[in-house]
């Protein structure tokens, strides 16, 4: 009986398990892998307007399989919309923004995500963020800011902040590209 009034509490959380399985994608936040603090972040802002609704280009932000439609193969991602969740790009279905993870999010109108420098740059182990805001500017039309913060000073981050003002610059057209029916 004794036995019994110590298992009885433990079987009301079984129904509990499912939920608490699901929230263990997501992992803590570790301010120490940034190198920015303060109000004086040095960034970049890059815009698009792009004939589609809001919640399309907002989905190649946050669902896995959107993202994976725009890229093709062998790229795939993670994407855990939750705090704290896995925000990973694969390009070649690996290697990409391992270890990333989702800050913040707005539903259907804004995410925030930590990101990092490609592979052979020095600052791939420090990590930079990322926020998407969508704005549906009229019916099947959306404007993207993309914001990219969080840069640190010296050469080797001089060449991580060129290489992603570049990046970004092609990503957004692509996306814009591919939502108006044309070519990746």
């Amino acid at each position: 009986m004794q036995r019994l009034a110590l298992i009885a509490p433990a079987l009301l959380l079984l129904p509990l398990l499912p939920a608490l399985a699901a929230a263990a994608t997501a992992a803590p936040i570790d301010p120490a892998l940034f190198d920015a603090r303060g109000a004086d972040v040095r960034s970049f802002t890059k815009e698009a307007d792009i004939a589609a609704p809001a919640a399309a280009v907002y989905a190649l932000w946050t669902d896995a399989a959107a993202w994976q439609g725009l890229m093709g193969e062998p790229s795939r991602a993670n994407l855990d919309l939750e705090i704290g969740g896995r925000y990973e790009w694969l390009f070649d279905g690996n290697i990409g923004s391992n270890g990333c993870q989702v800050l913040s999010y707005i539903p259907g109108r804004m995410v925030s995500f930590s990101w990092n420098a490609p592979p052979g740059q020095a600052t791939r182990e420090r990590h930079t963020w990322v926020v998407v805001e969508t704005i549906e500017t009229a019916p099947g039309a959306t404007h993207v800011r993309l914001t990219h913060l969080g840069f640190g000073q010296g050469p080797d981050w001089d060449q991580t902040f060129a290489y992603f003002d570049q990046a970004w610059g092609r990503v957004l057209p692509m996306m814009k590209a591919n939502l108006e029916g044309g070519s990746r």
